[in-house]
């Protein structure tokens, strides 16, 4: 498959409509419920992560609802950061980097982690995706995971293709 080219205004369009999205996941997902999710987080062994059901499925309610709401075509998903710099996913959908694995915590995600909102541009499959990353924080404004926002930078056929695989 051939590269596929993105216009200046389309990547501005899809950051301003991914950064929107990530800003309202930021501010309406609960941090103290997100830093329960995860059961035993000293017990992280990759994939092997236990969750608390009924409070993902709080949070994925959430990330539900501002997918509705979004004027973009957006996949949502949280990271919460292990002990040894690294991260675990909880997706919402299908993500094209596979979550089947503990995640190295891009610079990006470490901006995120820092508290900032930071973007990440990546090819998979010679298609371009953007990424949004913001902190998610608790009652006490302190950052406990991050939630991603991508999209596909594509026209819609490349995009649809390449999520589907």
């Amino acid at each position: 498959m051939a590269k596929v080219r993105v216009s200046a205004k389309v990547r501005k369009e899809t950051e301003a409509g991914l950064r929107r999205l990530a800003h309202a996941a930021g501010v309406f997902i609960d941090g103290d419920v997100f830093k329960q999710i995860v059961v035993d987080p000293e017990l992280y062994t990759g994939d092997d992560y236990r969750v608390d059901d009924d409070r993902f499925a709080e949070v994925k309610k959430i990330l539900f609802k501002l997918k509705r709401i979004s004027e973009c075509d957006a996949s949502l998903q949280l990271w919460q950061k292990c002990q040894d710099g690294a991260a675990i996913v909880m997706p919402m959908d299908r993500h094209p980097k596979g979550v089947k694995a503990l995640h190295p915590i891009t610079l990006a995600m470490g901006e995120a982690l820092a508290g900032g909102t930071a973007i990440e541009e990546q090819e998979i499959d010679n298609v371009p995706f953007l990424s949004v990353y913001t902190p998610i924080r608790d009652s006490l404004e302190d950052v406990i995971g991050i939630a991603e926002v991508y999209g596909s930078l594509a026209p819609d056929k490349y995009a649809i293709d390449t999520l589907r695989y």
